[in-house]
């Protein structure tokens, strides 16, 4: 039986934000890669980092961050508090294959009572809804994520745009985005893709060029010191993905792919497994959508190389185990991120340097 998640899925956000990380195991002395690699202008030990998600605060950044892993994205922020769905929040998906589309058309069962046998069998959905702290609070605690970090480590930070009473959607991206530039973080990732919210922001990067339109008054307002990373979702189409990239790579330094993707999630009794309106459907992530994801990323690096092969790929969504790491790089992503895995293994980033760092062949972004 593996321990229990780091992220304590039984527990609501806010008593996670709060009193998280749940570790009571030992940190490991770190290992010195002796590798200086770029990501995106910035030196960093390993290809290894963990996504919007898991890390709720500057005490999740710290703790990852002395668990190994080098490129940290703290949750995604907002303009204006957002209050979390009630919980449960996660729930796991015993789904015992990965999925395919023509099982996400399909109902799928979520419960909390499931005990996992490796990491490889964790699949869960997910539903939060992307709250926030408000600004005065998140941007002065990214200022401590950064400063809590070592050398050949760098923080990333996720923002996504509210509709607003007194700005539209495109006018809060770029406001919020000054906002994340203020802090002093050096990376920013666009959101373009959650399932889990109401809103148009949820799904934009479905609309290449309105995410085009929107990246380029971000690239206008916070100038080209700081770097600009845009998170997707599953694409099943190669020609959609060179629209998104045609439309969106004059912007951008990177693209990160991908984010959860949609189930209908019921309880074993068939009714909603997730309380409260809008819930029905929800964002399912682990070891159950890496097919998906590494689909998408194959036909995103092949796109990346036709129309703008100074991108970077970041690859995200099912990387659960060590022997899943060379699964992306092979897919073309230049680093790999955890989110599902690194929350039911917080050594998972150690546990590839110790493994697989040897065979991760030096490429042209290696600083020498």
């Amino acid at each position: 039986m593996l321990p229990p998640p780091v992220y304590d899925i039984r527990k609501s956000y806010e008593e996670n934000y709060q009193h998280g990380p749940f570790f009571t195991g030992v940190i490991p002395k770190p290992i010195q890669t002796g590798r200086k690699i770029d990501f995106l202008g910035h030196t960093v030990s390993s290809r290894v980092g963990i996504p919007a998600g898991p890390l709720l605060n500057s005490r999740w950044i710290s703790f990852y961050a002395k668990m190994g892993f080098d490129i940290l994205t703290y949750k995604t922020v907002r303009s204006h508090f957002h209050p979390s769905y009630p919980n449960p929040n996660c729930m796991y998906v015993p789904f015992h294959k990965s999925f395919d589309l023509e099982d996400l058309r399909h109902p799928l069962i979520g419960t909390m009572s499931y005990n996992p046998s490796s990491l490889s069998d964790i699949t869960i959905t997910n539903s939060f809804g992307m709250p926030s702290q408000l600004p005065e609070i998140w941007m002065e605690d990214v200022g401590k994520a950064i400063d809590s970090l070592s050398d050949g480590q760098i923080l990333v930070l996720s923002l996504v745009g509210t509709q607003r009473d007194d700005r539209d959607l495109v006018q809060d991206f770029v406001y919020t985005a000054n906002l994340g530039k203020e802090t002093g973080a050096r990376i920013l990732e666009v959101n373009f893709s959650c399932p889990n919210v109401k809103g148009k922001e949820g799904q934009l990067y479905q609309n290449p060029d309105a995410s085009g339109e929107v990246l380029k008054k971000i690239r206008a307002a916070i100038g080209t010191a700081v770097r600009l990373v845009m998170k997707i979702g599953f694409i099943d189409h190669p020609e959609q993905i060179d629209r998104l990239v045609q439309a969106t790579s004059p912007y951008l330094d990177a693209i990160s792919a991908i984010n959860t993707v949609t189930g209908k999630i019921i309880n074993p009794e068939g009714q909603p497994a997730l309380p409260g309106p809008g819930r029905e459907k929800s964002g399912l992530c682990g070891g159950g959508i890496k097919p998906l994801s590494i689909k998408t990323i194959e036909a995103l690096k092949a796109s990346v190389d036709r129309i703008a092969p100074d991108l970077r790929v970041i690859g995200v969504g099912g990387f659960n185990a060590v022997e899943d790491y060379p699964d992306f790089r092979e897919a073309g992503a230049d680093f790999v991120m955890s989110a599902t895995g690194a929350m039911w293994d917080p050594f998972l980033a150690y546990h590839v340097k110790q493994r697989n760092f040897a065979q991760d062949n030096v490429t042209s972004d290696a600083i020498v």
